[in-house]
């Protein structure tokens, strides 16, 4: 599980190990990941936080292999680690910037996924599910490097799906909407006052209390990676899709 410190990350990590499951927390902030694993251990479950940042191989490889060291396989994989930044008009925009949020939203999952395929294949069982957005569809001004980002994962996850079919190995994105996090407060931080941008959108769905928790969306990523999800791969679901949640309170309940 990246980006497992807060958020999404976290409230997945806590819902997969309530459920019985062995989870490997990691992030950036060793303090947060550890934090989480020391509550999951305190309520039963299993965890370990293994530091990286994503955008780094090697660290990909160490938390990998951390995982089998500690729990003999990988079963599931979840892609939450994201970054927004930069927010900026594109002629404005960072150049390292720009280019970390590529390396962070779209090459951090390839490389994890490309770390765990192996052994999911040997298994013959495994579940991808890559945290992606509707920026990956619809272009927002000052966005430029996180739709660019998001766009690259969804096609990532549709080759993804050819390759691995029949392989007993899913694959699917899910685009969680709005949710009150971190990331949502630096998009509401940002003064847009002398430039183009407009992130009215978000102001507005803050004030309006229409933030969904990052409990509600773990919901969506706990069904994808459960045995639910075995007859669909290569998918993009949203969690606003009706369709969606109903099957979910069918499968799992309320």
């Amino acid at each position: 599980m990246t980006g497992a410190g807060r958020g999404i990350g976290e409230a997945v990590a806590e819902m997969l190990a309530a459920s019985g499951a062995a989870v490997v927390l990691s992030a950036r902030s060793v303090d947060a990941i550890e934090t989480v694993a020391e509550r999951i251990r305190t309520n039963g479950g299993k965890a370990i936080a293994v530091p990286g940042d994503v955008s780094d191989p090697e660290a990909v490889e160490e938390v990998v292999e951390s995982a089998v060291e500690q729990f003999d396989r990988v079963d599931i994989l979840v892609n939450n680690a994201g970054v927004i930044w930069p927010l900026d008009e594109f002629a404005e925009s960072d150049p390292d910037e720009w280019t970390y949020n590529i390396q962070v939203n779209l090459v951090g999952p390839y490389l994890m996924t490309r770390n765990v395929l192996p052994l999911m294949i040997e298994q013959q069982y495994g579940r991808l599910v890559h945290i992606s957005s509707g920026a990956a569809v619809r272009a927002f001004a000052g966005w430029s490097a996180y739709c660019t980002a998001k766009a690259g994962l969804d096609m990532m996850n549709k080759v993804l799906a050819v390759e691995l079919a029949d392989s007993g190995v899913t694959t699917n994105c899910l685009y969680p909407g709005l949710v009150n996090t971190e990331m949502q407060s630096d998009i509401r931080s940002v003064d847009t006052s002398e430039s183009t941008l407009d992130f009215s959108l978000w102001q507005n769905a803050y004030e309006r209390n229409e933030l969904r928790s990052p409990q509600d969306v773990a919901r969506s990523i706990f069904w994808l990676a459960g045995p639910w999800s075995a007859d669909v791969t290569g998918q993009v679901f949203d969690v606003r899709d009706e369709a969606f949640a109903t099957r979910i309170r069918a499968d799992i309940g309320e």
